[in-house]
């Protein structure tokens, strides 16, 4: 049996135990479980995927206060911070379960839920991203290579922030004149600017083929990678986009 949830209180320390199994520090998400329970359905969101009842692929989407991204002016980058905007991530799939069309299914129960239960502003848009390119170490190589020495904050020290203030901290210590591109190591600007981490341009391929996401030109403040958006008319119809997901699913499944 599958079933698409949208997860309660009670599936908290459920969604911690996956997220510490299978998404180690990729993937962020909140780690402090009062936090998560006392916002749960307020301006936090759980969004997962039950296979026999067992918790196969989760995400989340949040009301967060602090909208950071870089924009490419006159040569330079400039930092700006939009205020409060909805944001969806955490995307994880239990790796034995990959290539059932659980991602897609994903993608379609996050767009279900928040345009048809969760929002009710018709002109809210749900901004998201890929990771971006890595380092040697597993961590954003902008960051490491010219975010750290900008603000004096490792990734692992932005990783120990509470949830939803990393881009506050960063726009807080980050200057407001723009950078020129002449400041930044040319191999590194050259290999992370809008970018997307090897493994995931096929996801976000099939995002745009399926039209579900319009790719920007803001760019994430510690990889440079690309922000998306997802609004309420991006999938016309989304119980049929939905309904089509899961059809791929239990194909996949034989069932």
């Amino acid at each position: 049996m599958v079933e698409a949830v949208l997860l309660n209180s009670a599936a908290v320390d459920e969604v911690t135990a996956f997220y510490l199994k299978y998404a180690r520090e990729e993937i962020l998400y909140p780690h402090d479980l009062k936090w998560m329970k006392d916002h749960l359905g307020t301006d936090f969101f759980l969004m997962g995927i039950r296979i026999d009842g067992e918790l196969v692929a989760v995400a989340w989407a949040a009301q967060l206060k602090d909208f950071v991204y870089f924009t490419v002016e006159n040569e330079a980058l400039l930092i700006h911070n939009n205020g409060p905007y909805a944001y969806s991530g955490g995307w994880c799939v239990q790796p034995n379960d990959r290539g059932l069309g659980l991602f897609k299914l994903l993608a379609a129960t996050i767009n279900l839920f928040w345009f048809t239960e969760i929002s009710e502003n018709e002109n809210l848009i749900l901004w998201g991203r890929m990771v971006g390119q890595k380092d040697n170490d597993g961590n954003p190589l902008f960051w490491n290579k010219v975010g750290k020495m900008v603000t004096g904050l490792s990734y692992q020290d932005l990783l120990t922030l509470p949830f939803g203030t990393m881009e506050k901290t960063i726009f807080a210590r980050w200057p407001k004149e723009p950078m020129p591109f002449k400041n930044i190591p040319q191999d590194i600007f050259e290999r992370a600017l809008g970018k997307t981490y090897e493994p995931l341009v096929g996801p976000l391929n099939a995002f745009i083929k399926w039209g579900l996401v319009e790719v920007t030109n803001r760019f994430v403040p510690t990889s440079l990678n690309r922000f998306h958006f997802t609004t309420k008319d991006s999938i016309p119809d989304p119980q049929k986009f939905f309904d089509q997901a899961l059809l791929k699913t239990l194909n996949s499944l034989g069932s």
